[in-house]
């Protein structure tokens, strides 16, 4: 069987977190611990979010554990959750360090139930910046979580950590935003553990779990909505099209496709363009082998 990623993204709040991840799982499960966070949905993908409120971690492994049908869950808003979860607690008579390890072991439950049922999750998270403390020490940004601690933890469990990022070079109709992995930086806490993310990337997690299976790895790719299947097809034309240089600049590709797939809709043409231009960028930004390829140019090899 297939394993499922495991994948904590976390940014500034407005980012367009909650939007990749619609775009990633339109047929996810949709945890959150307030309704109308997904409310771009319709306008954006024409599907409606498969949602569920929720009021805390140990609910949601509730609500998960019952549901039989799941293959994502999407914990949208995981910072807010798990404060609310630690409140839960802390009115319950636990105190101190009894209350992050419940906390912990609710997440590290939740996440062994995904991995065992084969289930794709995503938890979204708003950004806790770099700081020092008062005693001196340095703590990296990542995902925010009642306690630092938790903040340092919670990447342990995830097979991808990536924090949204503004794209200056990014112009219309891209998306401004972009997901950074970089963990010899140390001020940020970031992970990819199968090696194609790069320092910066497309904003499309999908995309990135797509070029995952094509380096390789034997992991899960979110399904297409049904009856929308064809948009792999568009978007690997797309991306053979920009490779290739049959489609010059990315902006082209929009007509192109309106061509191709005259009548339908305009938010699913949208949607693969997005994911061709992302697919094509993932794939050229792939240079971790280039300097052994055969295309490479070796300056000052001895002569044989």
């Amino acid at each position: 069987m297939s394993t499922a990623a495991i994948a904590c993204i976390y940014s500034r709040s407005g980012a367009g977190k909650s939007v990749d991840a619609l775009y990633t799982a339109p047929t996810a499960l949709f945890l959150t611990p307030a309704p109308g966070g997904l409310s771009a949905s319709v306008r954006l993908t024409g599907i409606p979010p498969r949602e569920q409120q929720v009021a805390s971690i140990d609910h949601a492994l509730k609500v998960l554990r019952a549901d039989k049908t799941a293959k994502v869950v999407v914990l949208d808003d995981f910072s807010i959750l798990a404060e609310r979860s630690h409140l839960a607690l802390d009115s319950s008579g636990a105190k101190g360090w009894a209350v992050w390890q419940r906390l912990q072991k609710g997440v590290l439950l939740l996440r062994e139930h995904c991995i065992n049922n084969g289930i794709t999750l995503i938890m979204n998270a708003h950004e806790a910046p770099p700081k020092t403390g008062e005693d001196g020490t340095f703590m990296m940004g990542g995902p925010k979580m009642p306690s630092k601690a938790m903040s340092t933890a919670l990447p342990h469990i995830a097979s991808l950590v990536l924090r949204c990022d503004h794209d200056s070079f990014a112009a219309p109709p891209a998306w401004s935003g972009c997901y950074v992995c970089n963990p010899s930086d140390s001020r940020w806490l970031t992970k990819d553990r199968y090696c194609v993310v790069g320092k910066k990337a497309p904003m499309n997690l999908r995309e990135i779990l797509v070029r995952a299976v094509e380096a390789g790895h034997d992991v899960v790719v979110p399904p297409r909505a049904p009856g929308l299947e064809w948009l792999d097809q568009a978007a690997e034309g797309v991306a053979r099209g920009l490779s290739t240089g049959q489609i010059v600049k990315a902006a082209d590709a929009a007509g192109i496709l309106a061509q191709a797939f005259a009548g339908r809709d305009p938010r699913h043409l949208r949607w693969a363009w997005r994911d061709g231009c992302a697919r094509y960028t993932l794939r050229q930004s792939d240079d971790l082998f280039s300097m052994f390829s055969t295309t490479a140019t070796a300056t000052g090899a001895v002569a044989g």
